[in-house]
C-alpha cells in the first residue's frame, strides 16, 4: 500500500516537472539592447500572449550566427520565450569573405487552407492547402549568392501538443531562370529531415548543406513532392472559365493575360521558358487540360500549345487534348501540326466509338 506522503511527493514532483516543462519565459536570459536589435518583426506565434516580436540580435563576431529571440509579455512581464542560438548560420561563399550564405528570416501570416512562400526575388506568393492550418510562421528562407532560381522556405509553427515551435512544413521554389525572374512553381516536399525540428536547437549550417544536396537530388528527379497551386491562378482560371461560359471574349481575354508573363519592354517571355512548369499539375491534368483550351480560346495559341505538349507527353492517352492543341496549331497557321493531331484526335474517338462526337472542323482541316 502507497503511503499519503508517497502519493503527495509524486503529485509535488509531477506538477514540477509539467510546470518546468510547459513554462515560458528564461529569468535567466536578458532582453536584447536596442542597438543590438537588427531586425524585428511583429508576430502572433503563441496563442495567450501579448505583445509578441520576433528579434534577430546582432552577433558581435561578424562571422558567428545572429540570434533569433521571440519576445513577449507574459504575467505582465516582457520576458524572453525562446532564442535560437545557430537558426541564422552564416555559410561562406566563393565570391566575397564579406559576404555570406544562410537564411533571412520572414513572418508570414498564416491563413486557414492557404499556405504564404517567399520566392528568391524575395516576393511573396499564396497557395492553397487543405493541410495548412492557421497560425502565424516563422519562415526561414535561404539565400545563396549564385542561386537566383531556386530556393527553400523552411517554415515553423507552434505545435501546441509539444508546446514548442518547430519545422511545420519545407518548400520548395522555382523560379523562372531568364525573362521576368518571376515565380513558376512551389513545392511541398512531405518526406524531408528537418520536419518538427525545433526553433530553439535549429542547426542552420547543418541545415544549409543538407538543403543544398536535396536542391540537386530534386532537379535530377530523385525526391517526391507535391506541386502546390496558387491562390492567384486558381482565382484567375475560375474567372476566365465563367467568361467563356459567359461569351464574354473580352474578359476572357483579360483574365487569361494576366497568367501570361510580362517580360517588359526589353524581353518578352517565351511560353517554353515557364508555362509547363507553373501551369501543368500532375494530380490535375484535366485542369491543366481546360487551362490549354483556355489559353487558345483568348488568342495565347503559343502559350496553349506549350502546356497542351506537355499534358500530352505526361498523359497520351488523353484524347481531347489533341483536339486542343491542334486547335492552338491552327491559330497559329501551323496547319501541318494541326492536322497531324486532328487525325490523332480523330483516331482516338472512332477507336472509343465516338465518332458521331467528333466535329466538323477536324474533318475540314485534316484532309481526312
Amino acid at each position: 500500500m502507497i503511503s499519503s506522503k508517497k502519493v503527495l511527493g509524486l503529485q509535488i514532483f509531477l506538477f514540477a516537472t509539467f510546470a518546468s516543462q510547459f513554462s515560458w519565459g528564461d529569468p535567466s536570459e536578458n532582453l536584447p539592447s536596442p542597438e543590438r536589435v537588427k531586425k524585428e518583426i511583429a508576430i502572433n506565434l503563441i496563442s495567450g500572449m501579448g505583445a509578441q516580436k520576433l528579434i534577430v540580435e546582432r552577433n558581435d563576431n561578424a562571422s558567428l550566427p545572429d540570434k533569433l529571440v521571440l519576445l513577449a509579455d507574459v504575467s505582465g512581464e516582457r520576458k524572453v520565450i525562446f532564442s535560437a542560438n545557430s537558426a541564422l548560420a552564416k555559410i561562406n561563399n566563393a565570391y566575397s569573405p564579406s559576404s555570406f550564405d544562410g537564411f533571412e528570416v520572414s513572418v508570414l501570416q498564416g491563413v486557414d487552407k492557404i499556405i504564404s512562400v517567399v520566392d528568391s526575388q524575395a516576393e511573396t506568393y499564396t497557395f492553397n492547402s487543405d493541410s495548412h492550418v492557421a497560425g502565424d510562421v516563422v519562415s526561414l528562407i535561404t539565400k545563396k549568392e549564385d542561386e537566383v532560381t531556386h530556393n527553400f522556405n523552411v517554415q515553423f509553427q507552434y505545435d501546441a501538443a509539444r508546446k514548442i515551435v518547430a519545422v511545420s512544413q519545407l518548400v520548395y521554389t522555382v523560379n523562372n531562370d531568364s525573362c521576368d525572374r518571376s515565380l513558376k512553381s512551389a513545392y511541398v516536399l512531405p518526406v524531408n529531415d528537418l520536419i518538427s525540428k525545433s526553433l530553439e536547437s535549429f542547426d542552420g549550417a547543418g541545415a544549409f548543406e543538407y538543403l543544398q544536396k536535396l536542391n540537386f537530388e530534386i532537379q535530377e528527379g530523385r525526391i517526391n513532392r507535391q506541386k502546390l497551386m496558387s491562390s492567384f491562378v486558381a482565382s484567375t482560371a475560375d474567372q476566365a472559365l465563367a467568361a467563356f461560359k459567359g461569351n464574354d471574349k473580352n474578359k476572357l481575354i483579360k483574365s487569361m493575360g494576366g497568367l501570361v508573363a510580362d517580360g517588359g519592354d526589353s524581353e518578352s517571355c517565351a511560353p517554353e521558358s515557364y508555362i509547363a512548369e507553373a501551369y501543368y499539375y500532375p494530380d490535375k491534368v484535366s485542369w491543366s487540360n481546360d487551362l490549354g483550351f483556355l489559353f487558345a480560346e483568348a488568342g495565347y495559341y503559343a502559350e496553349s500549345v506549350e502546356l497542351l505538349k506537355k499534358v500530352i507527353s505526361e498523359n497520351p492517352e488523353r484524347t481531347v487534348a489533341y483536339l486542343n492543341i491542334a486547335d492552338a496549331y491552327w491559330g497559329l497557321s501551323r496547319k501541318e501540326l494541326a492536322a497531324e493531331n486532328y487525325k490523332k484526335y480523330s483516331s482516338m474517338m472512332q477507336q472509343s466509338g465516338k465518332v458521331a462526337k467528333i466535329p466538323k472542323r477536324v474533318v475540314e482541316r485534316s484532309g481526312s
